[in-house]
């Protein structure tokens, strides 16, 4: 489920935001990184969610929840802000609104949050997705649901378009679906599939979705625009109720595309990641039809992701890597999330891809090696970009104050310990 706050937690954060003095950037756990927005800012106000493109001029874009309410999307005004780098994270621009909330009670412009965004790699256009309006995502209903908001930059990020209510059509989809939450971070663009103009855009997304018996669970869904987020179809499935979910039980979701076009679904839960596998029928010549395999809990895999008992959202993300050893020539699989019991010290798994292999889920679960430990402190939600020189971009909310969102760029050999390079 998205977490939210308690309401004493609101109430007791809201006092202590409004009544601090404004705050210089902390110095973050990771003494290399930048802090991009600072916990609370100079109107006392929190920050939280990155998201995070490159363009493919390399300019790279950093997003976040400005929180004037204090609280999680559709508790209020919330505003999303971008800073921009076009010199592989060394300078960053001012920040700038690129959707601002109304704060209207009840108004579907009242805030706008959770934000999610791709660089298209053939344009200089920019798509941008985050969840809407004044209805927290627990409590929303077909009759009055948790909204999803769309809109773009044409310019590499310089400026952005009005956001467009695309709710009805989202939920048209999935007619099963009394609630919907987009997956924060990187909207995650294919490498292999074009159709037409656009490269396809896969996003994920939680909702809350029946049963066959009209029982309401937690599943998660793919969905998928070939024409660059203007229409969205569902990956896989048939009936398009909970039984037809790569991921019942999961939490936030993201996606990413294995090298022979099968698309992974990475979910959040306590302990480490729910994974599950789409497999093309015929990928070669169809690129709409397959199948889900089951989904497995990453920690009850022998050597898969297990960590703590935090439940957070992450990234993942495939990169090219040398094997420093060798000098081979490898596909790397990426993981993020905290490593402690609490929120806390985010860091980064990894393992090898076989470059043209077919996975089964358990056997993608299989075997990954614990990386770099980013942060050195309390840290949360955290998302990656290749930036143009060649090294990740790491963009993650970090501790003191419920959070500073703090960039820093990593190579792959720091990532594996000089493994890989």
């Amino acid at each position: 489920m998205k977490a939210m706050f308690r309401q004493a937690t609101v109430a007791t954060l809201a006092m202590l935001w409004v009544g601090a003095a404004p705050l210089a950037a902390q110095t973050p756990g990771n003494s290399r990184g930048q802090v991009l927005f600072a916990t609370p800012d100079k109107y006392n106000v929190p920050y939280r969610i990155p998201a995070l493109a490159t363009t493919r001029k390399g300019t790279i874009i950093a997003v976040a929840d400005r929180r004037y309410c204090g609280a999680d999307i559709g508790y209020g005004r919330i505003d999303i802000v971008a800073r921009t780098s076009r010199d592989n994270g060394r300078t960053w621009s001012a920040d700038t609104v690129i959707q601002r909330g109304s704060g209207v009670e009840g108004a579907y412009d009242c805030g706008y949050g959770d934000a999610a965004i791709v660089a298209d790699r053939t344009s200089n256009r920019v798509l941008c997705m985050s969840v809407t309006g004044n209805v927290a995502y627990i409590q929303g209903t077909r009759e009055r649901p948790n909204r999803i908001a769309r809109w773009y930059s044409p310019d590499g990020g310089r400026s952005w378009t009005p956001a467009d209510d695309v709710t009805d059509a989202f939920y048209a989809m999935l007619p099963h679906t009394r609630t919907m939450f987009i997956g924060s971070g990187r909207l995650m663009q294919s490498r292999l599939v074009r159709k037409g103009r656009y490269y396809r855009v896969y996003c994920s997304v939680l909702t809350r979705t029946a049963m066959p018996d009209g029982s309401d669970v937690a599943a998660n869904f793919v969905i998928y625009t070939d024409d660059f987020g203007a229409t969205w179809h569902v990956l896989g499935g048939t009936t398009l109720d909970a039984a037809d979910s790569p991921c019942v039980g999961g939490d936030e979701p993201k996606v990413e595309e294995l090298p022979n076009g099968d698309v992974v679904l990475s979910s959040r839960k306590h302990y480490g990641r729910y994974f599950n596998i789409f497999h093309f029928d015929d990928f070669g010549h169809d690129q709409t039809n397959g199948w889900w395999d089951a989904c497995v809990a990453s920690h009850d895999i022998a050597e898969g992701i297990s960590v703590g008992g935090n439940s957070c959202n992450g990234e993942i993300f495939l990169v090219d890597a040398t094997e420093a050893a060798t000098g081979r020539a490898v596909k790397l699989m990426l993981q993020s999330l905290p490593f402690d019991d609490a929120r806390a010290h985010v860091g980064i798994w990894y393992k090898e891809i076989k470059r043209n292999g077919w996975y089964s889920t358990a056997a993608f679960a299989h075997q990954w090696t614990r990386g770099l430990i980013v942060s050195q402190t309390g840290s949360a939600y955290s998302t990656m970009a290749m930036q143009k020189d060649g090294r990740i971009g790491f963009f993650y909310e970090e501790e003191p104050n419920y959070y500073n969102m703090v960039y820093v760029a990593l190579t792959i050999e720091e990532i594996t310990g000089g493994r890989y390079r």
